[in-house]
């Protein structure tokens, strides 16, 4: 996502001050602009929370933002990336691993977190819905996969290469599909509730793949 253009924002010319000319003071605070963007997440986060996807429309979100559309679509391409992004804001939770776990150990953190925001909070059914819609609107689905999927998958990708480095995990492995193994069952449970997201849920997945990627003699 671009960075707001800050001296624009101040009514700087692009090119900046003329040479001699002393720079107008910027006023002591947050940018106008960064005030608005934030704004901006909070709505979208309060209409998802409150409506779900429905109310999350550009419209009722740069109107509770107090804002113009344009001014919405200066960082957000369509309203499945700024409604997602509020929705991250509010639920998104943390992807920092706690350091020193071995790789079983971190695999299980990383997806016991997940289980619990799903089934503690408001993120599951909000989920659901995101889930529904990207199947017939591609800017949501894009938004999904690029704002929720990737960054997740980039942690666990981490997680089984640092495991490799160490010998805990074989090296040549097919991590993507490692990690669909891995994150799928709490999706299907989700979307489709024929079983709960239960506590032992993340242990139990990852005692039944390490046997499938560890080292030889671990």
């Amino acid at each position: 996502m671009p960075e707001p253009d800050l001296d624009a924002a101040a009514g700087l010319p692009a090119g900046g001050p003329e040479d001699g000319e002393a720079a107008p003071r910027r006023p002591r605070g947050r940018p106008r602009s960064e005030k608005a963007r934030q704004a901006i997440l909070a709505a979208a986060g309060d209409l998802m929370l409150s409506g779900g996807l429905p109310a999350a429309t550009m419209d009722a979100i740069a109107a509770r933002a107090g804002v113009s559309k344009a001014t919405v679509y200066k960082w957000w391409p369509s309203r499945g990336a700024v409604a997602l992004d509020g929705f991250l804001d509010r639920v998104g939770g943390t992807l920092a691993i706690p350091a020193g776990l071995s790789a079983a150990e971190a695999l299980t953190w990383q997806l016991d977190a997940l289980i619990q925001i799903f089934r503690d909070t408001t993120a599951g059914p909000l989920m659901r819905a995101l889930v529904a819609v990207a199947q017939s609107d591609p800017d949501i689905a894009d938004a999904l996969r690029d704002q929720w999927l990737a960054p997740r998958r980039a942690v666990a990708l981490e997680t089984l290469r640092s495991g490799v480095r160490r010998g805990e995990i074989r090296d040549g492995l097919d991590f993507e599909a490692i990690m669909d193994e891995l994150f799928s069952p709490v999706y299907y449970r989700l979307l489709l509730g024929h079983a709960p997201l239960s506590d032992d849920l993340a242990a139990t997945m990852v005692a039944y793949l390490m046997p499938g990627i560890a080292a030889p003699g671990r």
